[in-house]
Order: C-alpha cells, then structure tokens, then sequence
C-alpha cells in the first residue's frame, strides 16, 4: 500500500533545572556543558546535554552563544550540538545560539536564545521546530566542587515530525468509479423505460 508522509505537531513547554561547566578554549572563548534535568517535561523528554561555544566581548558584557566556533574565527573544532533524552527510545537533536548578560554584581547571567530542532530518534525521527530559550545562570565562587553553577532555563515552542499515512487503494477508487458508472446507466435504465 503506498505511503504519503503528514506532519504531526506537538507544543513543547518545559522548565528544567541546570548545571554548567565551562572550559577555557582561548581568550575570552570558552565550551560550556550545560545539563538538564526536569520531573514535569512533555513525552517524556526528562534530561538534556547542551554544549556550546562562548565569546565574551569586554566592551560590552554580553556573550555570544553559538554551536560553531569558526564563527569566532577558531579552527579545527566539531560543531557542537544539544540533545533531549528520556528513558524510553524517543530523543529530540538540536542546536542553541543565543546571547548572555551577566551581573557581575550578584553573580548571574541571564540568556536568551532559539533552540532549533534538528532531528530526532524513536517516536521523533525527522523532527524540526524552533523552541524559544529563556536561562537564569547562578554562580557560586565558593564552591569547591561541580555544580559550581547552577540554573533554570524554559523553553517554549513546537515541533512537527513526518508521519506515514495510507493513501487510497487504487482498487478502492476503481470499485467508486463503478458504482457512480452503475447508478448513471441504471438512471438512464429508468428513464427509458418510464418512456
């Protein structure tokens, strides 16, 4: 039976609890691992692994957040990606770029961004959508051991994911055909005789 692909969309709303590492590449560039994690989180999706690239411009204080680091003129390192993950088969890829505010007076960072779906595993393969990001950082100098910064990000927005859908049997349009040519001629039938 021939297959015609629909698209499913599922609204995505979720506030998960973070921790970043950051690690020095050069300069004012660094990586940051940020994970995830979430108890009320549609389908399942309980846990991500972000990673990024980070330049900090001095003049200005704000951090650009991207996945390629060829943007900031840096060779030779992959493109770095985000995944969401449960326990089950299903996962969403995807990837962040944003900026970053920090307030060196409390210790917090505040980021905005877009989380762009990718693709995706399970119940998601072929997923694409667009999620808006909203992130509090929090970080403690004092501590002397990981999580040194902690957070929470929301995220809102949608993706569509490709379904298989049956297309109509062409023995099915060929048996409708028949019986419209059916009802003409017995119409025709009945004319003829009412003569």
């Amino acid at each position: 039976m021939a297959k015609a692909d629909a698209e499913v969309t599922f609204p995505f709303e979720a506030i998960y609890n973070t921790e970043t590492v950051f690690e020095p590449i050069q300069d004012n560039v660094f990586k940051s691992t940020v994970t995830g994690k979430s108890t009320v989180v549609p389908y399942g999706l309980t846990n991500f692994l972000r990673m990024n690239y980070i330049e900090r411009n001095d003049n200005t204080g704000a951090e650009s957040i991207v996945k390629d680091a060829t943007e900031f003129g840096i060779e030779g390192l992959p493109i770095l990606t985000e995944t969401f993950f449960g326990n089950g088969d299903d996962k969403l890829f995807a990837s962040t770029t944003g900026t970053a505010i920090r307030n060196v007076e409390d210790f917090t960072a505040s980021i905005s961004g877009t989380t762009t779906i990718v693709g995706g595993e399970g119940n998601f393969q072929g997923a694409t959508g667009i999620l808006t990001l909203s992130e509090n950082v929090i970080f403690n100098l004092n501590a002397t051991t990981e999580p040194r910064n902690t957070g929470i990000v929301v995220l809102s927005g949608s993706f569509m994911v490709p379904q298989k859908v049956p297309e109509a049997r062409n023995s099915t349009i060929l048996i409708g055909i028949g019986i419209i040519s059916a009802s003409l001629l017995l119409r025709q039938h009945r004319k003829i005789i009412s003569k």
